[in-house]
């Protein structure tokens, strides 16, 4: 696997100051920062923190493979205290167009026979993988498939591109997709044992959104060990069970405006849940 080398050390000392953070329940805290340049675009940002030492908190998928649900509905349902949005899904009937596990169940192979609208093979590469006592993020074995006896834990959700991996930056393949300003969502493991979930705002005036490389930067920048990247676009979605704006505290696009109210239907999604 290529490696980039890391961002230079003036970016990284940009990123990693100025934020405002607040506990929004123990071992869970939730970040905000507005860069009027960085990467040379205006760019929001919201990031969740999660204290995986601590043994009262869960991360879990929530999910419907036939009908398509907003962030913010999974999170409430789930009793969450956040959430972010999950994999890529099939637009048109639902579903993940990746793989995904639950609690040992097989809830949607990998879709490749779908066209290069629905899916990309290199956005299911890697994985969250969940069990009682671990999170981690997975690499899938070269050339073989995603399969309910690969590796032992119960949950996995896969996406990609794999970002950062061993605490380098993974070099990406020149593709529109990879090199375009959107949206971002992901999410990244550090070395003290801390899940960071991080929302880029996009396709506006206020925020740009980033490139797959630059996304990549910004992991590696917040000290994360590995990082993957999820569904971005449209349906980027952070949600707060306990903000205002019914939850939501980035900037959502579906509805064409930079407000909280743009929140798109989606499969899944990555739950921070209390014991």
């Amino acid at each position: 696997m290529a490696f980039l080398l890391a961002s230079c050390s003036t970016v990284q000392k940009q990123i990693r100051s100025g934020w405002s953070t607040k506990e929004i329940s123990p071992g869970v805290q939730l970040s905000n920062r507005y860069f009027p340049s960085l990467f040379h675009a205006p760019e929001n940002i919201n990031m969740i923190s999660v204290d995986l030492r601590d043994t009262t908190l869960k991360i879990s998928i929530a999910y419907n493979d036939s009908l398509l649900v907003p962030v913010s509905e999974f999170g409430k349902a789930g009793n969450a205290i956040a959430g972010v949005n999950g994999n890529f899904f099939n637009t048109h009937i639902g579903g993940s167009v990746c793989f995904l596990k639950v609690d040992g169940r097989v809830v949607n192979r990998t879709h490749d026979e779908l066209n290069g609208t629905l899916y990309l093979p290199w956005l299911d590469t890697a994985a969250l993988a969940i069990s009682e006592n671990r999170v981690a993020i997975i690499i899938k074995p070269a050339g073989t498939r995603w399969a309910q006896n690969h590796f032992d834990f119960p949950t996995i959700i896969s996406a990609g591109p794999l970002l950062v991996w061993n605490s380098r930056i993974v070099r990406q393949r020149a593709h529109k997709w990879n090199e375009t300003r959107y949206s971002r969502t992901g999410i990244g493991l550090t070395k003290d044992h801390h899940l960071l979930l991080v929302a880029i705002d996009g396709n506006a005036k206020e925020s740009a959104g980033v490139t797959i490389p630059e996304f990549a930067a910004l992991f590696k920048a917040l000290k994360s060990v590995s990082a993957l990247n999820f569904d971005g676009g449209g349906s980027t979605t952070m949600w707060v069970s306990s903000e205002p704006e019914n939850g939501i505290v980035n900037h959502p696009t579906d509805n064409k405006k930079y407000d909280h109210f743009g929140e798109r239907k989606i499969a899944n999604a990555v739950l921070i849940m209390r014991r």
